[in-house]
């Protein structure tokens, strides 16, 4: 499902899935390891400083987190189950476009996420 975004969306470098405590539990193919690692911690930080602004000035939910660089962009947002989905991407993308994909994809991951956690619970819960 990663690098189908990769694919439909001109100009996105990497896409990764990762949990709310920074690990990476899926990514698109082309980036080794130890950079994914450190995106999907990277991107754990942004979320959670972005969700304090958010309970600190009663502004409500994140949902979504935008990083500029003077040559990418890098998006974050939840991606249900307590998961991220980051998207870095070069700055020429097109903004609405890539929104668009993220959404999208958000969707079918979250349903595939509640699905996995449902069926991988017990009688007790997960």
């Amino acid at each position: 499902m990663l690098d189908d975004l990769v694919a439909r969306t001109e100009h996105v470098r990497q896409v990764v899935l990762l949990t709310g405590d920074g690990l990476p539990l899926s990514a698109s193919d082309g980036m080794p390891a130890r950079d994914i690692e450190h995106l999907a911690a990277v991107c754990s930080g942004f979320h959670g400083l972005a969700r304090s602004a958010g309970e600190r000035f009663d502004a409500g939910q994140v949902r979504q987190t935008m990083v500029m660089l003077d040559d990418a962009y890098l998006f974050i947002t939840p991606a249900g189950a307590g998961s991220r989905l980051a998207v870095l991407s070069e700055a020429r993308t097109d903004v609405g476009q890539l929104a668009h994909e993220m959404a999208l994809l958000v969707r079918r991951l979250g349903r595939h996420l509640d699905a996995t956690v449902r069926s991988t619970a017990g009688p007790d819960g997960p």
